[in-house]
């Protein structure tokens, strides 16, 4: 990788990727809103693109030259279904066209766990061939964004990966929960079902990410089924899911990797409890009913439609936090790319979670 295109690089995530691709002595190309901070990234090595990535216009001609993209850009809420699918989901045959068209080599999407949805089985972990089941219109919009990708497949090198929850330094979402910790001893929990979850540091996400860009397999074109039993070469184990009453998964898994630290899997009632823990202070878990959550969301969901402005707390991800697990393998990602998480959970959380209270990092 020499010169990399970056949608979303003034995200938690982007800021930990950009610096990952400049120690591996990249050039940055980043897409940013004319709105975006973006005073990280105003830097030697980062050229810098104000445009939209559902406005393909606003950026096809800085793909030119680069070998590489990576694609992070995406709502985590939003007000409307059209509105999560114009941007999590046709956005990306935007820039599969474009980037076609300026021949980069490689594309790196960033999709989510939510895509997939929980295990089918939720006493096992999801892995790549199962069948996707999103729960969320969060989730079936990421899902979308990976079918653009996979029309193209022919003639663009795809690689997706679906991390689960991502925590670390510079994440406003995480930040409340440790300060909300800190200073009020509360940690909120909806239901009485709290799923394990399958959580990645930023810093070990990001060196998966140049992994996947470096040496990760591709996609391959969807499946074209004429018949019950009869798949097109090619296709996996596509067949074998219809003969089996399983969905049909939207494209091969081949050319995607979950992305977790699978060694361990808590609860978010129980990473309330490690983060009191690193700070050394006590936490009340205060599990809220699973309606009552359901109304909360539905309440702050009405308001935020009056207002024009989403915000995470909704039905949407109310769905997600009461779905009955979300524990996935990294194995695939282990064994063909050579992925291992730089710390455990507990090896992370101190350095995290001091970032947010003010305390020397180097010290905790």
């Amino acid at each position: 990788m020499k010169r990399v295109f970056i949608t979303g690089g003034t995200g938690f995530i982007g800021k930990h990727l950009v610096d990952a691709l400049l120690a591996h002595g990249a050039t940055c190309v980043c897409l940013v809103r004319a709105s975006s901070r973006r005073s990280h990234l105003e830097r030697p090595g980062v050229d810098l693109v104000v445009g939209s990535i559902d406005t393909p216009q606003s950026y096809a001609s800085a793909l030119s030259g680069c070998d590489t993209a990576i694609h992070l850009a995406g709502l985590t809420q939003a007000l409307t279904v059209a509105e999560f699918e114009r941007v999590n989901g046709l956005a990306c045959g935007f820039l599969a066209d474009a980037c076609i068209a300026a021949g980069v080599a490689r594309v790196v999407y960033i999709s989510s766990l939510a895509a997939a949805g929980p295990p089918p089985d939720d006493q096992r972990m999801r892995v790549e061939t199962d069948p996707e089941l999103p729960v969320s219109d969060y989730g079936r919009s990421k899902l979308m964004g990976e079918q653009e990708f996979a029309k193209r497949a022919d003639r663009l090198a795809v690689t997706i990966l679906r991390p689960g929850v991502v925590y670390g330094p510079d994440d406003h979402k995480f930040g409340q929960l440790v300060q909300a910790i800190a200073r009020w001893r509360i940690h909120f929990v909806i239901g009485r079902n709290d799923p394990k979850l399958s959580l990645i540091h930023v810093d070990d996400l990001a060196a998966l990410i140049l992994l996947a860009a470096l040496k990760g397999e591709t996609l391959t074109p969807p499946s074209t089924i004429t018949r019950a039993g009869e798949v097109h070469p090619g296709t996996g184990s596509v067949g074998a899911e219809r003969e089996s009453g399983a969905s049909q998964s939207s494209v091969s898994a081949t050319g995607i990797y979950f992305a977790c630290d699978d060694r361990e899997f808590i609860s978010y009632g129980d990473l309330g409890r490690r983060v009191a823990a690193a700070l050394a202070a006590p936490a009340f878990v205060w599990r809220v009913r699973r309606p009552v959550g359901f109304a909360i969301g539905w309440t702050a969901e009405t308001f935020q439609r009056l207002w024009g402005r989403a915000s995470f707390l909704n039905v949407d991800k109310v769905r997600e936090a009461t779905a009955p697990s979300w524990t996935c393998s990294s194995e695939k990602a282990r064994r063909q790319l050579g992925f291992e998480p730089a710390a455990t959970l507990d090896g992370h959380l101190p350095r995290t979670v001091a970032t947010y209270v003010g305390r020397d990092p180097a010290k905790s």
